[in-house]
């Protein structure tokens, strides 16, 4: 007879190993991104922006995507049962702390809990823990009977398939750009377009949001924008909705030249092609690609393509970086939050064409040397692609064993419950 409580545990079990698959893999789809969140988290206490901090916070990133991937994967196979429960347990204490200060301080808008794909608020992730938080101790509870998969001998396979297959897949995110772009201005994105979208709504919200307040006889009134009161009414003064102060625009593009004037406009008019070389500090910027930058910008000239470095270095900081590299392409300043945004490479390539960005590379996929001109020839008709799947085979192939174990294990439970059942009526008959 199935007990409960252990059906209970069994059902517990699954969730928890489910959300924590999910958060683990979105986390790590962008690991540099998952970093910054952290590095949001530990602010009071870390400078995060500090060659160490920024490499203290990236090691975090990778231990808490693999971690949690890890804890969840081996919690649906069912193996290392009484130490992934335990984990689990801690880490979901853990997290629900992280949750609460989240709340009460409100360091960050958005948990970071899946990445950039599912956005939750800090209370919205506070209740979700909550939820999770007693189903892991359900799990921790009955450890030891929930089912396994998976005898000893065959466990080692889907395991060490989980453990490389995460790590390998966050370190081509790292190395390369996130295997999914969930952010703005990723490729495809036309940003004049979108640039326009996200001001007319901001418009409409602020319509919608203000209200005016009228006095006569001695009584006040609020109205709205679209039913405003006739001239025998006294204007007080206009409200606004105070959830618009925290607005933050997502296409916040507005590099400025040297002399401070924005050039945003004429960047996304031109019809041509435009190279950018973005990174939010020339001090923290790889210098290993100094020679396929030069052919780069070299090329550009030849073929009339715009090409300019974009950072929120000072104008001593592009100094040192021209006196360093050799530097003679033009530079433009922007922001280092929304350059971080738009690539998470230092430095990293994006391409613009008519306003729409058609290819972005972190700089271990600039084009070399001699394949710069091909390369710089092909962007007319280059059209719009992300990274191909080979990052996710490793995964696949895990996912793939997990639903074969799942089908097993139930074409078992179904054959012993009909054995079970023909055996009972073969008894009865006698």
């Amino acid at each position: 007879m199935i007990h409960p409580r252990h059906t209970l545990a069994e059902c517990a079990r699954v969730l928890v190993g489910v959300v924590f698959v999910l958060s683990g893999f979105l986390k790590a789809v962008d690991p540099v991104g998952t970093a910054l969140k952290i590095g949001q988290y530990l602010a009071p206490v870390l400078d995060t922006h500090g060659a160490k901090g920024e490499v203290f916070t990236l090691a975090l990133s990778f231990v808490l995507c693999g971690a949690e991937f890890l804890l969840g994967a081996f919690l649906l196979m069912g193996i290392y049962r009484k130490l992934c429960a335990r984990l689990s347990f801690l880490f979901m204490v853990v997290m629900t702390a992280v949750s609460l200060y989240s709340v009460v301080l409100h360091p960050v808008s958005d948990c970071g809990c899946f990445g950039d794909a599912i956005r939750l608020t800090p209370m919205e992730t506070f209740v979700k823990n909550l939820i999770l938080l007693p189903l892991a101790f359900l799990v921790l509870r009955d450890a030891r009977a929930l089912r396994h998969l998976y005898s000893r001998r065959e466990r080692w396979v889907p395991a060490i398939l989980s453990v490389v297959g995460i790590i390998f897949f966050m370190a081509e995110n790292y190395r390369h750009l996130p295997y999914r772009d969930f952010r703005p201005y990723r490729v495809g994105t036309d940003l004049r377009e979108a640039i326009i979208g996200e001001e007319e709504s901001l418009q409409k919200a602020l319509l919608g949001a203000t209200t005016y307040v009228y006095k006569k006889d001695g009584a006040t009134k609020s109205f709205d924008a679209a039913h405003l009161p006739d001239s025998s009414w006294t204007f007080v003064e206009a409200r606004q909705d105070s959830r618009l102060a925290d607005y933050q625009p997502k296409y916040d593009f507005a590099p400025t030249d040297s002399t401070g004037q924005s050039v945003a406009q004429e960047l996304l008019d031109d019809e041509g092609i435009t190279l950018l070389l973005l990174a939010p500090s020339w001090r923290t910027a790889n210098q290993s690609v100094l020679d396929e930058t030069a052919e780069l910008y070299q090329e550009c000239l030849s073929l009339g393509y715009r090409f300019y470095g974009v950072s929120a270095s000072t104008s001593q900081e592009i100094a040192e970086w021209r006196y360093l590299t050799g530097a003679s392409y033009p530079m433009l300043q922007l922001d280092a939050t929304p350059i971080r945004t738009i690539i998470r490479s230092q430095p990293g390539l994006v391409v613009l064409r008519n306003g729409r960005v058609i290819d972005k590379r972190a700089y271990a996929d600039f084009p070399s040397v001699e394949a710069a001109n091909a390369y710089l020839r092909s962007l007319p008709q280059l059209q719009p692609h992300g990274p191909t799947a080979t990052r996710t085979y490793l995964l696949w192939a895990w996912a793939a064993l997990l639903f074969l174990a799942f089908l097993r294990f139930w074409a078992r439970k179904l054959h012993l419950t009909v054995h079970l059942h023909t055996k009972k009526r073969l008894h009865s008959t006698k």
